[in-house]
């Protein structure tokens, strides 16, 4: 890069694995950064091979070796989470990306897909040819033979794409990605959205639609469905990638996409040497490759369609720990909770339908500073005490939690004996949001509560909650707990 001040590669890699507690700004502009290195040093790797160029000399070791191959699959990786990624993120990224570096990516990925299909295609011939009929593997031998052919002008077409669609845009993507402009609101704290916030939601917002795909997975046949699931496991890989080593739920929700979208690419790739077969003219081949896709296929049923459940719940854990790794701070670091509440005039249906968490809130005597304690029993039955410190203004407050044994919570707990709260707290889940209802027992008052990822984030009100509420209340002294617990004084 000519700009010194840019980022290096080691530089990226110092900060990556903090991407997730950075501005959702920049936690997307270091993972996009991340591949497209990733992709850069494939292409100098594709340069230093001597592939055929367009001139049609071959200057190294010639089209169809293993370390050719293994270098367009990481550049082809790389080239597919980028664009994955430039997708994804299009809102945190602001513009960084126009219209004409997608189209030249877009072209990079369209003209190496011959060539991926290609060596994914002999491998499989290589590797499954002894296992055919007799009829078929005569066949086998004869396509071998035809992609064997195809293979250097593939590769040729590689070289001049890299040539004009990736080496005009590298620098000027990378140096458009290494900056960005954050609002801040004088006066306020600067809360900005957290990547990890940010990563939650859109991984969130994939979970349905998978499963609306995978309930469409109903045969062999069901050829858009497949294509479907298996782009969207593309996407989640690409954003969750450089986080699944060090987050286990990540991990393990980056498995199972793996898992996943290597069955469905099985069949795709099985469908397409069929295809290759027939246009060659060799039926048995051809009918032998079909009882191949349609083995992967019924892997695939299997181990996702049978267990949807089991898939959407692995999501749903890789969802509830990037929202961990995503609370909002100050810029000391210091824990801030920011929260929106709203009356309501009655208990909703769909929240009425959650099991209650009961909650005992208990706040100690003080006047500047008020330590509260609090009790949440599960329905379940397992019980956690915390203490708790909040400070500031009530939309965006310090606060700070401690997890307590229960013996300390009780030795404190009659010390609150002047300013309680008991109430039951439902919580739905809609998008990326966790909505708190809380049915106070000691009086006729139900309230909404909802947690923030930063002071610009403004939930529309779910269809299920709208109708129950009566206005909001954030900011009134009379619905804050403490003010509520003093106002009651005979709970015991």
């Amino acid at each position: 890069m000519a700009d010194g001040s840019l980022l290096t590669a080691t530089d990226l890699r110092g900060l990556l694995p903090e991407a997730l507690r950075r501005p959702a700004q920049e936690g997307a502009r270091l993972v996009a950064l991340h591949w497209l290195g990733q992709l850069g040093e494939a292409r100098a790797q594709w340069l230093l091979m001597g592939v055929p160029d367009p001139a049609g000399t071959d200057a190294g070791t010639g089209s169809g070796s293993a370390s050719e191959a293994d270098i367009l699959h990481r550049a082809r990786v790389a080239l597919r989470r980028l664009r994955a990624v430039l997708r994804e993120h299009e809102t945190a990224l602001d513009g960084a990306v126009d219209q004409r570096t997608l189209r030249s990516l877009r072209a990079l990925g369209q003209a190496t897909n011959d060539v991926r299909d290609a060596d994914v295609q002999r491998s499989w011939l290589d590797a499954e040819m002894e296992q055919l009929p007799t009829v078929a593997r005569d066949e086998a031998m004869r396509l071998r033979a035809i992609l064997d052919r195809r293979a250097s002008r593939s590769s040729t077409a590689v070289t001049r794409a890299f040539a004009k669609h990736f080496d005009p845009i590298v620098d000027r993507l990378h140096t458009r990605l290494s900056t960005y402009l954050l609002l801040h609101r004088v006066g306020m704290p600067a809360t900005p959205t957290p990547f990890a916030r940010h990563l939650a939601t859109r991984v969130e917002r994939a979970s349905a639609r998978l499963r609306r795909d995978l309930e469409h997975v109903t045969s062999v046949g069901s050829r858009d469905a497949m294509h479907r699931v298996r782009i969207r496991l593309k996407r989640q890989r690409a954003m969750l990638a450089p986080f699944a080593k060090s987050r286990p739920a990540l991990g393990a929700w980056y498995d199972l996409a793996t898992r996943g979208q290597d069955l469905l690419g099985a069949v795709r790739d099985a469908d397409l040497l069929a295809e290759r077969a027939l246009e060659a003219k060799l039926p048995a081949l051809h009918h032998a490759l079909g009882a191949v896709a349609l083995a992967h296929y019924q892997a695939f049923t299997v181990d996702w369609c049978a267990r949807i459940d089991r898939v959407m719940q692995s999501l749903e854990m890789a969802v509830v720990e990037l929202r961990r790794d995503s609370a909002p701070t100050t810029e000391a670091g210091v824990p801030l909770e920011i929260e929106r509440k709203y009356l309501l005039r009655r208990v909703p249906p769909v929240a009425a339908a959650v099991p209650p968490i009961l909650i005992e809130q208990g706040w100690l005597p003080g006047s500047a500073l008020r330590e509260r304690l609090r009790r949440s029993t599960n329905p379940e039955g397992t019980v956690a005490c915390w203490r708790n410190v909040k400070l500031g203004p009530a939309q965006a407050h310090i606060e700070i939690d401690e997890g307590t044994s229960r013996e300390l919570f009780e030795a404190m707990w009659p010390l609150t004996a002047g300013a309680r709260v008991r109430k039951h707290r439902h919580v739905v889940r809609d998008a990326a949001y966790a909505w708190e209802i809380d049915v106070f027992l000691d009086r006729d008052l139900v309230l909404a509560e909802v947690e923030l990822s930063g002071l610009d984030d403004r939930p529309a009100l779910p269809e299920w909650l709208a109708p129950y509420v009566e206005r909001d209340v954030t900011g009134e002294p009379a619905y804050f707990n403490s003010v509520l617990a003093r106002a009651e004084r005979s709970l015991r």
